[in-house]
């Protein structure tokens, strides 16, 4: 894969049946990374609303580690459809079990009142990514390329990870390989993506440990993000993350995605594993 609009072009999910698809992973890995079935439940869902639609919300749980050698089922449940909001339901299966269950609201454009916060002060980006390629995360192994090179995803860290404790607050520039269409769905997926990467790894700043991948087990438990208004993800966007609480084995992170020129493009937050391993 050399740019994002390929990798989406070979995970997107093919349709089956009326609410039935089907979708390939990227390899290698060692499990199905999950900004990518998330991605694939949105753009599965994407095709059985009404093209005015556009996805405003998304709540969704990690149910079982994905096996990204086989593919994977995509069920769409048409829960509701109203005259201004539609929803749905879609479960990720392998081998007829649920892997990923997810609900995606719809909303159509509509006017009104609006306040946001002030996007952080941090340097510009620069035109080049930073070199990750001795990077690697819990789902990869030595000698694979990591998750943000196989999804031709860019990164350039504002936040340094330290190995001393430090406050749960990560702050990195991230945009996809592009160039991408003038879609908005297109865009939609790629902040999907991209709203994982960060999450999880911002609730061990706290914790001093120089390579979190030796002492703990660590998962996605759940996923949501709120679509706030439409922007383009290749270009440079700030994924501003903080880690309010760590606690009985879980971390609790929000995210907030700003365009360069401070526009709100998203919020997320999530809930992680990471419970430290017994030797």
């Amino acid at each position: 894969m050399t740019c994002f609009t390929e990798v989406l072009e070979h995970i997107a999910p093919r349709q089956t049946d009326a609410f039935a698809f089907i979708g390939d992973s990227l390899m290698p890995q060692q499990r199905i990374f999950g900004g990518q079935v998330v991605a694939q439940c949105l753009m599965a869902a994407n095709q059985t609303v009404e093209s005015e639609l556009n996805a405003h919300s998304l709540h969704a749980y990690f149910l079982r580690a994905g096996d990204p050698s086989i593919p994977i089922d995509f069920e769409v449940d048409p829960i509701r459809d109203g005259r201004s909001f539609s929803t749905r339901r879609v479960v990720a299966r392998q081998k007829g079990e649920a892997i990923f269950n997810t609900s995606i609201s719809y909303h159509c454009e509509e006017e009104g009142v609006s306040h946001c916060f002030t996007m952080p002060e941090v340097p510009a980006p620069r035109s080049e990514a930073d070199d990750l390629s001795g990077f690697r995360g819990f789902t990869t192994k030595p000698g694979d390329p990591n998750l943000i090179d196989l999804y031709q995803i860019e990164r350039q860290r504002v936040t340094e990870y330290l190995a001393e404790e430090q406050p749960p607050l990560g702050r990195s520039w991230f945009r996809a390989v592009g160039p991408l269409p003038d879609d908005r769905a297109t865009h939609q997926a790629a902040l999907v993506m991209i709203s994982d990467y960060s999450l999880l790894s911002t609730v061990f700043y706290p914790h001093p440990f120089s390579n979190p991948i030796k002492h703990f087990m660590a998962a996605s438990l759940d996923h949501a993000i709120w679509f706030h208004h439409p922007g383009r993800m290749d270009d440079w966007v700030l994924y501003d993350c903080d880690s309010p609480r760590a606690g009985g084995g879980r971390g609790f992170s929000r995210g907030f995605l700003w365009s360069q020129d401070g526009t709100l493009l998203a919020s997320t937050a999530q809930e992680s594993l990471m419970r430290v391993k017994r030797r």
